[in-house]
Formats: structure tokens, C-alpha cells, sequence
């Protein structure tokens, strides 16, 4: 995403990756803030590309369709030896058209396609180039196996857990600060039915969403799951589900026997999780950790700035890892192209990001090491949620009501905005209520631990705190234990949610989520007629092809592949460009052909 923004503006981009394309990485669940934010990058810096991967259906058109649908976030809670009862089933909505809804990435598809429009843009990639020695000074000097040398006035580190660069200036804590203390077993699957078939007909008609297109969270005291199906709406093409395992090494602190003995071992211990996966099939090999939080006190030196998956990772509960690195991307495109004009990388231009991406995974550390620690009862479990549920409203709104401000006037000052400091956080962690409630939240959690009162007594602390916070809409049910779906935001509840701030909340939070509900409705009646105009052409294209063998779509295709002409290979450049299509100069030659 940083390579296609730079180089878009004409920054001198290079781009190394170690290994190749496809290939296949954890991190594919969006949140609805995420995702919201990737369409506020990509209007912002002029890559539409980037705004695609954020919401599922021009996700599914221009992309992938073998990405999933998720429509909400679920969570069933077990215990060891019962079945799940279905009335311990949480719920929280994404966001419906026209912003929404969310995805399930098929990271190796959307990976390889980010790679592609960095270089349409004008980026240089390398892939399959190992780095032995980097050396810092004046500039950055990077050194290949293969000996090949590259120099550049600033290196970008992307490279994850293992980074090379953390390793070699010491950046990493010898021991993560974090709470939370896990580890994880996942992979790829076939023949995990929908979740939705674990429950029967009257159980699944009181759900929000289907189970089976949401981020499925599988809670039970140790752990939870997460399945992330692929073929989960009607125009799947991918028959996968990643799955993962994430276990409390408090409680499951070293592996026993092979992946997937282990795997199979734990959830047999719950009955609802194993008839979940008792046709399931790994089609690529498991992979298993040792602990996999890692952290870093800084993000940037001298002439090096860090992504966040290079200098910290806490745990994929809530795709945490994923929302800080959209924001983190912002910060620093922003930063850096400032820099790049004034010629000058002085380490405090870079400082807010580092701030910024440091508070956020400290908040998400204390949302997912509470959730660890809350599901020893469902009690806890049931009140502690709330807090990411708010963090992930209020974090939402605030750039939904920039964006939704932008697309009604079209002034990039709005999208300029959501770099502000005090607009500028993920899970809502730059709002102070957010963050009180949840260290109070926090305390209560602790001193159930301790043993000091019990779990059903911090339980109802915790819903009487939401009970009182007036910065949250009371018939949401914060503080009501039987309300496990919180809210829906499609049309008519969105705008009940609007209307709310705009006559009970305080400035700070009426601001944070106020937007033009005309604009938004004109996108949501924009979304509908655009779907129905591409079934129709689709329909009328079924129907000419059926009765006439001659057509003219080569008048269309003719810019399209012009467009993506370095995306082909040279035989399939020699089989697209054939006699209707002449005229192409010389000097277009596509990259892959020269």
C-alpha cells in the first residue's frame, strides 16, 4: 500500500520482497474501522486500488472473488463437556452498504495484487531478493545475496516478526511488554461447514447475521478460534476457511504432539467446536508458534522507519494488527511525502506515528488481554466484550463522519483530518471516556482474578459502568446482559445512531459522529442502481452471446488492458493484443515482455 501511495506520487520507490507471490499469510479478517479507513487512504493519496481491498463487493468485482463476506462478528462462548447454549452467542454488525460491508482477505490474491499497482504506479519491484547486510549512515545501503547493492535516503521495514532490521539495532524488548501471552496453531481447511448448522432453525432466525458470514470466534477458558470462511456468499470461487487456534499459554503453556494432534485434541474437549470441523481437511501444512506477541519502545531511527507488524504484534483477536497498520500507513504517507519535498528525514517528523501506533497497541493489548482473561466465565465474558464493541463504534464513526463529509463536498480538507491528533487512534483511543471505561473495566476484571469479589460481581460492575456512560446510545444494551447483539448498521439504524449524538452527545463525541445523512443515503441508492446496472449487463451480455457469435467487445477491452498491460505475461500478452487490437506503440511494451 505505501509503495503504490509513493510512487503514485512520484516518489523513487523500490520495492524488495524476500519471497514471491502468491503466497500465504495470516491477517485476513477487516474490521469495519479498517476498512473505512483503506477507502480514506485511497481518496486521499489518488489510489483507488487500495479503497477496493476495503469493502467486499468492489473487493469481489475488480479484485478477488475468492475473498469471503463478513457482515458481522461472531462469538460463541463453550464449555468443556456441553454443547454451546445458543443464548451465549454475541454478535456485533460491520457496516452495511455503502461503506460496507467487510471482507475475508485471500491474502495471497490481495497481496499480489497490491504488488501489481505498485509497480502500474510506478514503483520498481524486486521479489525473491534476500537482504544479507544493511548498513545506515548518509543514506541506506542494502546488500543481496546476490550481490547486487541498492541504496535509498530511507528504508521502510516490512518485513514482520522477523525482522532483520530490529534484530540488528537491538529494537525489539528482550521481553514483550504486553499482557497478553499467546500462542497459535493454523491453517488452511476444506469442509468446514457454515456455523450456522450447528445451531438449529429457530436458534439461527434469532440471529443478527448469518454465523457462517461473520468472523466466526469459537471462546471457551484457554483460548478461542477463529474461522474465516471464503465461500461464504454466492459468488465464491474459494472453497478455503482459515482456521486458527489461539491458546492462553498461561494455561496451555507447551505444545503437545504434531499441530494438528494438538488441534484436534483441544477441541474435542467441546463438543459444538468438533462437529464444527468433524468433515474439515488441512489442505497446506499446520503452522504452530511459540509465543507470538513481540514489542519494540521505538518505530523509527535514523534514516529507518518501522511498519507495526515489524516492530510489535499482540494476537489476531479482534484483527487488532490489521487496524493499526491502515492507520500507521496513513501517518507515515502523510509524513513522508513532506519529507520527501523539504529533503530532510529528521527523526521528529516521523515521531507522531510512533506515538500514535504505540498507544494503539497498548489500548488493544488491554482489550485482548481482558478478553484472555474474561473468558473463564461467560459472565465476564458477556460484559467485557462491550468495551472492544465500543472502541470499534466510536473508533468507526470518527473518519465515517470525515469520509461521509468528503464525499458531500469533495474538499480533501476533510480527509486531511484523520491524521489530527485528536481524531487520529484505533479502537477509539484517542477519546478519553473510551479509555476510563475501560481501565475501570479493567480493574474490576483483576480483582476478580485475585479473588477478591467474584466473576459474576465484575460482571455487573462492568454492565452498570456501561449503564452510565453517556456517550453511549442506552438502546444499544451496553449495560444490559441479555442484549448479545448490539446493534446493526444498516440505513435506518445508522441514521438512528446519527440522530442520538446529534441530540445527547457531548461536543467531543457529537463531532466524532455526526455525518450527512442525505449523502450517505444518495451513496446507499448509488450502491443499489450500480448493482442492478451490472446485472443487467451481465444478463444482456448472457442473451447476445447465446444468439450472435460476432461482438465488439474489443472496443471495450482495448483501455482495460492498456491499463493492466504489466500485469500480463508475454503469452498472454501474445493471445490478448491479437488483430482487433492494433495500433499499441512500441514503446508500451509491457515490462514482463521487454
Amino acid at each position: 500500500m505505501l509503495a503504490c501511495i509513493l510512487a503514485k506520487q512520484g516518489v523513487s520507490t523500490l520495492l524488495l520482497e524476500g519471497a514471491s507471490h502468491p503466497r500465504f499469510t495470516i491477517g485476513e479478517s477487516l474490521i469495519p474501522e479498517t476498512g473505512l479507513r483503506l477507502r480514506i487512504v485511497a481518496d486521499k493519496y489518488g489510489v483507488p486500488e487500495i479503497g477496493w481491498i476495503g469493502t467486499f463487493h468492489k473487493l469481489r468485482d475488480h479484485v478477488s472473488s475468492n475473498c469471503g463476506v463478513k457482515r458481522s462478528f461472531g462469538f460463541m462462548y463453550h464449555r468443556a463437556g456441553e454443547e454451546n447454549r445458543p443464548e451465549e452467542i454475541n454478535q456485533f454488525g460491520t457496516l452495511a452498504p455503502p461503506v460496507g460491508p467487510d471482507s475475508h482477505l485471500f491474502r495471497q490474491d490481495t497481496d499480489a495484487y497490491l504488488a501489481a499497482m505498485a509497480v502500474k504506479y510506478g514503483a520498481t519491484f524486486h521479489s525473491q531478493t534476500r537482504i544479507s547486510e544493511i548498513k545506515f549512515g548518509d543514506e541506506v545501503e542494502l546488500l543481496a545475496d546476490s550481490g547486487r547493492t541498492y541504496r535509498a535516503k530511507l528504508l521502510i521495514d516490512a518485513s514482520g516478526m522477523r525482522s532483520m532490521v530490529s534484530d540488528q539495532l537491538g529494537m525489539r524488548d528482550e521481553v514483550p511488554r504486553f499482557r497478553t501471552d499467546t500462542r497459535a496453531i493454523y491453517t488452511h481447511m476444506t469442509g468446514v461447514k457454515s456455523a450456522d448448522l450447528l445451531l438449529d432453525a429457530g436458534d439461527r432466525r434469532r440471529l443478527m447475521t448469518p454465523l457462517g458470514q461473520s468472523t466466526m470466534h469459537h471462546i471457551f477458558d484457554g483460548g478461542w478460534m477463529w474461522v474465516i470462511p471464503f465461500s461464504n456468499h454466492r459468488d465464491a470461487t474459494n472453497p478455503l476457511t482459515s482456521v486458527g487456534l489461539m491458546l492462553d499459554r498461561r494455561k496451555h503453556p507447551n505444545p503437545q504432539g504434531e499441530p494438528e494432534q494438538e488441534f484436534r485434541r483441544i477441541i474435542s474437549a467441546y463438543p459444538t467446536i468438533a462437529r464444527h470441523f468433524a468433515e474439515a481437511d488441512a489442505v497446506r501444512p499446520w503452522i504452530r508458534s511459540g509465543r507470538i506477541q513481540y514489542s519494540s519502545p521505538h518505530l523509527i531511527a535514523p534514516r529507518l522507519i518501522q511498519l507495526p507488524h515489524a516492530a510489535a504484534f499482540i494476537d489476531p483477536l479482534y484483527s487488532s494488527g490489521m487496524s493499526v497498520l491502515i492507520v500507521a500507513v496513513d501517518l507515515i504517507a502523510e509524513a513522508l511525502l513532506k519529507a520527501v519535498a523539504d529533503d530532510d528525514y529528521d527523526l521528529e517528523r516521523f515521531r507522531f506515528v510512533e506515538e500514535v501506533v504505540n498507544r494503539g497497541f497498548d489500548h488493544y493489548d488491554a482489550i485482548v488481554s481482558g478478553s484472555f482473561d474474561s473468558f473463564a466465565s461467560y459472565d465476564t465474558w458477556n460484559a467485557w466484550n462491550r468495551n472492544w464493541v465500543m472502541g470499534s463504534l466510536l473508533g468507526t464513526f470518527g473518519p465515517l463522519s470525515l469520509w461521509m463529509r468528503y464525499r458531500k463536498t469533495k474538499d480533501p480538507a476533510y480527509l486531511h483530518k484523520t491524521t489530527e491528533p485528536s481524531r487520529m487512534g484505533v479502537l477509539g483511543s484517542h477519546l478519553p471516556g473510551v479509555v476510563d471505561v475501560v481501565q475501570a473495566s479493567r480493574a474490576d476484571l483483576d480483582a476478580a482474578i485475585a479473588g477478591e469479589i467474584s466473576h459474576a460481581e465484575a460482571s455487573q460492575r462492568i454492565f452498570a459502568r456501561f449503564r452510565r456512560a453517556e456517550f453511549l446510545p442506552p438502546y444499544m444494551g451496553f449495560g444490559d446482559p441479555r442484549k448479545t447483539g448490539t446493534a446493526t448498521f444498516t440505513l435506518l439504524p445508522g441514521a438512528r445512531h446519527v440522530m442520538w449524538y446529534r441530540r445527547h452527545g457531548d461536543p467531543i463525541y457529537r463531532e466524532n459522529c455526526d455525518f450527512p445523512l442525505l449523502a450517505y443515503a444518495r451513496d446507499g441508492a448509488g450502491f443499489v442502481l450500480g448493482e442492478a446496472r451490472q446485472s443487467g449487463r451481465r444478463t444482456l451480455s448472457a442473451l447476445r452471446d447465446v444468439f450472435f457469435a460476432g461482438n465488439r467487445d474489443g472496443r471495450h477491452m482495448a483501455p482495460a488492458l492498456s491499463a493492466h498491460r504489466h500485469l500480463l505475461t508475454p503469452v498472454q500478452a501474445a493471445a490478448a493484443f491479437d488483430d482487433e487490437l492494433t495500433g499499441i506503440d512500441a514503446a508500451d511494451t509491457p515490462r514482463s515482455m521487454a
